[in-house]
């Protein structure tokens, strides 16, 4: 009788982190007895894992922010955290566990280790984060979106260079209505200044070189306010507050005005679409710009920063913007520059380290 196989994923407060790990998880499951996700307890997560018939687990962490603000009671939380983390895991008993990073994935991490479970941990930016910082020491393998990043991580031989992994995408329910698609996307939360300052800057763009539809996913509580601002700009728009799978929109548009999230970067890239990303200016170590400056530094994109004030991102987002509407080479120049950058094996690569570090053969198992 063979022993059940099991893979629990620690973390996913936000899409970013979350939807690699559904990606991977979506692979897993087709040898896999069971399948969990441990999180916060975000309503993102519980609709997003509960839709795939996975478990879930609600397991409370601490912020870096947290501990520097309220450090005693920070580390009450994070003694609780743990000990709950430790439950799970004990009863869930995976064959291994899946570190998505942020402070969500820190619990269940230690919790592992503790318990003598095998940790792949998965790293989306350029710019590693402070989790995948300090638990890469106590991980069997890390998995890089970027082969940069490994220099900033302090036991570079765990490392491999996998690509970040991303959704398999449905084509059904695309509505081509024959016009070029111009897709906004703020990320899983909305951005409020991509709210703004996209139609601000379309209302200045007068000769587009044809009419265009517009989806601008904006986040929750917004879809009002963007609608009466396109409306106030003379563009017709569909507002919507998510976007269960931006594929695919990807696979019709033919540009791009986002965040540099590393999840959505790889959506794009592996699409193939011309994309302006603007950075948030407060994501932890600046990431989202790293992130951003190495597409660009590539020719796979264009970069507008949220530096100046609302007025000038939006007279520079009209400026590219405005340009790349106008100029089908352009789009394609870049569109061609961003799809060779894209790594549509990463789940593929991200299962065969967890199936070395499991010492099982998962492909094997699936052939069965």
């Amino acid at each position: 009788m063979k022993s059940p196989v099991s893979f629990l994923f620690a973390g996913g407060a936000t899409g970013g982190h979350l939807f690699p790990g559904i990606a991977v998880a979506e692979t897993l499951s087709e040898v896999a007895d069971r399948i969990g996700f441990v999180g916060t307890g975000t309503d993102l997560e519980r609709d997003e894992v509960a839709s795939r018939g996975y478990d879930f687990f609600c397991v409370p962490a601490v912020s870096t922010t947290d501990l520097r603000r309220r450090p005693l009671r920070s580390l009450v939380g994070a003694w609780g955290a743990f000990r709950r983390a430790l439950e799970v895991v004990d009863q869930f008993g995976p064959t291994a566990v899946i570190g998505l990073g942020g402070f969500a994935s820190v619990p269940t991490v230690l919790a592992a280790k503790r318990l003598g479970v095998p940790v792949t941990l998965l790293e989306q930016n350029v710019i590693p984060g402070r989790a995948t910082r300090w638990l890469s020491r106590r991980a069997e393998r890390v998995c890089l979106a970027y082969e940069e990043t490994q220099s900033a991580l302090p036991l570079s031989g765990t490392c491999r260079w996998t690509g970040n992994p991303v959704r398999n995408s449905s084509r059904i329910g695309q509505q081509d209505t024959g016009k070029p698609l111009l897709l906004v996307l703020g990320g899983s939360q909305g951005s409020r200044a991509l709210n703004a300052a996209v139609p601000a800057a379309l209302s200045m763009i007068e000769a587009a070189g044809g009419p265009w539809d517009v989806v601008h996913q904006c986040g929750a509580g917004d879809v009002e306010e963007v609608q009466l601002a396109y409306r106030s700009a003379g563009w017709n728009a569909r507002v919507t507050p998510f976007l269960d799978n931006p594929p695919q929109w990807l696979a019709r548009a033919e540009l791009v005005v986002a965040r540099a999230g590393a999840t959505t970067l790889a959506e794009i890239a592996c699409e193939g679409v011309a994309v302006v990303l603007v950075p948030f200016p407060f994501a932890t170590d600046d990431h989202q710009r790293a992130n951003a400056e190495w597409y660009v530094n590539r020719g796979a994109a264009r970069m507008v920063q949220e530096t100046a004030g609302a007025t000038a991102l939006a007279a520079e987002l009209a400026d590219e913007v405005g340009g790349l509407l106008r100029s089908e080479s352009s789009r394609q120049n870049l569109a061609a520059a961003i799809r060779r950058l894209g790594r549509p094996e990463a789940t593929s690569a991200v299962v065969s380290v967890v199936s070395e570090v499991a010492g099982i053969d998962l492909f094997g198992l699936k052939s069965r």
